[in-house]
């Protein structure tokens, strides 16, 4: 089975790539899968292979391969077998990065999105690390903030910082970021010519582009990007090679080399409920070592999971 799946996608290929009719002839020296088969055996084998295809709605066209029309060959016309464009502004890829990142589709959407382009911009990208989460998406400023960062628009806004003043910041927004109930911009602030995070709640009014399109390259940006600073909880875990480096994002200090080729580190996170989503989130390369209550809380939790995976 594997076999013919193979041979007819190299059937498709070869004649959706050929710029001429592809003949018999041409199709058992150069598509894998027909050469190695006597010339009867050949004949009966792509005979079936283009009803099979033509049944499944691939356009395969006999065309004559020359003047006479003696002579035939066979050819898919883009115009029937591909898929249209799709014309989608800034505004709508920015909802489905948006949505992939509610559903919590990670790498499959950042590869998705990748696909898809809109005029003034880049593709825009999820968050392949994000967990799965129920985000609200009815921050009023949001679609404006990723429409921007998908066109690569330099913006500006009013911002209220904890305790002070408000100030005029102009950012250059290299991703949106979720993370312990709130949104969060983190982007290359002009003023202090450095990066920095925003969180949305503290935006006031509205966003302006004030940069034409393409006027930076972006960072990369994840959720750890976004570090809990002061107060929530601290936590001893276990980390395997594979995961030491995701854990080492959130650490307050060095690692520590622990048995069996793990590495332990002492992370912080705002509250009890994201340490447990974030341990979670990455999977059996993290063991919590400590305190007892945010271990047994991480067990009940994938305890659940358990449980749902089992009801469905």
């Amino acid at each position: 089975m594997v076999e013919r799946l193979e041979r007819l996608l190299n059937l498709i290929i070869a004649l959706r790539a050929s710029p001429q009719p592809m003949s018999a002839e041409a199709i058992r020296a150069r598509v894998a899968g027909y050469g190695e088969r006597p010339e009867e055996a050949f004949r009966r084998m792509l005979e079936r292979d283009k009803a099979d295809l033509r049944a499944l709605g691939v356009p395969i066209e006999t065309v004559p391969v020359d003047r006479w029309r003696d002579r035939h060959g066979y050819r898919i016309d883009p115009a029937r077998y591909d898929l249209p464009a799709l014309d989608l502004d800034a505004e709508e890829v920015a909802a489905l990065a948006l949505a992939a990142r509610a559903a919590g589709l990670g790498e499959h959407a950042r590869r998705g999105l990748r696909k898809l382009t809109v005029d003034a911009g880049p593709s825009v990208a999820t968050d392949a690390e994000d967990p799965p989460v129920r985000v609200p998406l009815s921050e009023p400023r949001l679609l404006a903030l990723e429409a921007a960062r998908a066109r690569r628009e330099p913006v500006a806004f009013a911002y209220r910082p904890a305790g002070r003043e408000v100030g005029r910041r102009t950012v250059d927004p290299w991703g949106l970021v979720y993370r312990a109930g709130r949104w969060y911009l983190v982007g290359r602030d002009h003023d202090r010519a450095e990066r920095r995070t925003f969180r949305l709640d503290r935006v006031e009014g509205q966003v302006d582009v004030v940069g034409p399109p393409g006027s930076f390259t972006p960072a990369e940006v994840a959720i750890d990007d976004v570090v809990p600073d002061g107060g929530g909880v601290s936590a001893e875990v276990a980390a395997s090679a594979g995961a030491a480096w995701r854990v080492a994002r959130l650490a307050e200090g060095p690692p520590v080399p622990g048995h069996g080729g793990r590495t332990l580190f002492r992370v912080r996170a705002r509250s009890p409920e994201e340490f447990v989503g974030w341990v979670v989130g990455l999977g059996p390369g993290v063991e919590v070592l400590g305190p007892p209550a945010l271990r047994a809380a991480v067990v009940a939790a994938l305890e659940r999971l358990a449980r749902q995976g089992r009801a469905r």
